[in-house]
């Protein structure tokens, strides 16, 4: 059962197709010092970069932002104790630990770091990471430092500020460490960086963006054939033709059904269940979406109904909800897509707006809102 596996993969032999992106992050470690792995939510991300980094010959260190949020804001100094081991612990795991004798203490509880060139008593993560550069230099070695749903980094200080001028430091100075931003919030982590922006401190750098597509509906089938003959079930292929119909070659979707039909033997049922469950991590998701602002349910709800253009839009929410000025609505359109809720592209010189996601739009149809 190792494609249908809800956890996320460590191993090749468990991750399905994606060769190429592998080949790319590969290339893209031995070249470039910043490297962007996006798409939208469950398409695999994870996956793929823990699999990447578990082939690794480079030590590493790996970091789910999320769980470093606490309302809306990551401490400080959490987020620096966290970096820290983790930087302490991929040396020492990779036979590395004598490029730790140049820091004479490092004290992890309190955070602080002290190094043995350095007069005064502390130094910063800049001075750290510069004096394992060239520890690893001697060596020629690297280290990928992996910040998976990086947008979030935004929350860190005043904007994340200081971790902008780490990487800019980083980029331009040291190169043995090479960073890997995941991001399902893709829009988020571009505003973030501001790579465009001649004002900050990431401006002109290139930075490698490697992009996750959902499954074609070939390669959504051959999954589950390939999942199922893991598993030991003979494939059925009218369900999962239906299957692949309905959840659109996104990955953790297709994994929850397979993980279901294993557990269950029920493929009528599997199929009831594994819409349930996706629909109830949606709903978490949506919910807090609307929290934040009810316009952004509003929105959602009309391109779930099928109002795909600007104009459809605004006439289904002032018909069912209320008025909305053409400035808020521009402003929520767009937004949405930067968080990867919606698509767009041109048909017939139109832009046309869709859900990416089949469960979320499902979910976004029963969505009960007030009026503004």
């Amino acid at each position: 059962m190792m494609f249908f596996s809800l956890q996320p993969k460590h191993n090749r032999e468990n991750l399905y197709d994606r060769e190429e992106e592998l080949k790319a992050l590969e290339r893209s470690i031995s070249d470039e010092r910043m490297i962007i792995l996006s798409g939208i939510r469950r398409i695999g991300k994870t996956s793929l970069l823990k699999v990447f980094l578990n082939e690794q010959r480079n030590p590493y260190v790996f970091l789910d932002c999320r769980n470093l949020i606490k309302n809306n804001r990551i401490d400080r100094e959490n987020f620096n104790r966290a970096f820290l081991e983790g930087i302490k612990n991929a040396l020492e795991k990779d036979k590395l630990g004598k490029i730790l004798e140049l820091i004479s203490s490092i004290k992890i509880s309190g955070f602080e770091i002290t190094l043995r060139n350095r007069k005064d008593t502390s130094a910063t993560l800049s001075d750290l990471l510069l004096n394992v550069d060239r520890a690893l230099e001697k060596k020629g070695r690297k280290i990928i430092l992996a910040l998976d749903e990086a947008q979030n980094l935004r929350f860190y200080g005043r904007g994340g500020g200081d971790l902008l001028n780490l990487l800019a430091f980083s980029y331009d100075h040291l190169s043995n460490v090479v960073f890997i931003l995941t991001g399902s919030e893709v829009g988020l982590l571009h505003d973030f960086l501001k790579l465009d922006d001649p004002e900050r401190p990431l401006f002109g750098r290139y930075v490698e963006e490697i992009a996750l597509q959902r499954f074609t509906r070939e390669k959504s089938v051959d999954f589950l054939y390939k999942g199922f003959e893991q598993a030991g079930i003979e494939p059925k292929g009218d369900e999962i033709e239906e299957v692949v119909r309905e959840l659109d070659g996104i990955v953790g979707y297709l994994s929850i059904y397979g993980y279901i039909v294993y557990t269950h033997k029920d493929w009528h049922l599997s199929f009831e269940k594994t819409t349930e469950m996706a629909s109830r991590l949606v709903e978490s998701e949506v919910k807090e979406l609307v929290r934040r602002s009810r316009n952004y349910g509003y929105v959602m709800k009309a391109v779930a109904f099928g109002m795909e253009t600007y104009s459809t839009i605004k006439k289904y929410i002032e018909s069912n909800f209320g008025g909305i000025t053409d400035q808020t609505l521009s402003n929520n359109l767009s937004s949405l897509i930067k968080q990867g809720f919606l698509e767009y592209h041109y048909k017939e010189s139109k832009k046309i707006y869709d859900i990416p996601d089949p469960v979320v739009k499902k979910v976004c149809t029963h969505l009960r809102l007030n009026p503004l």
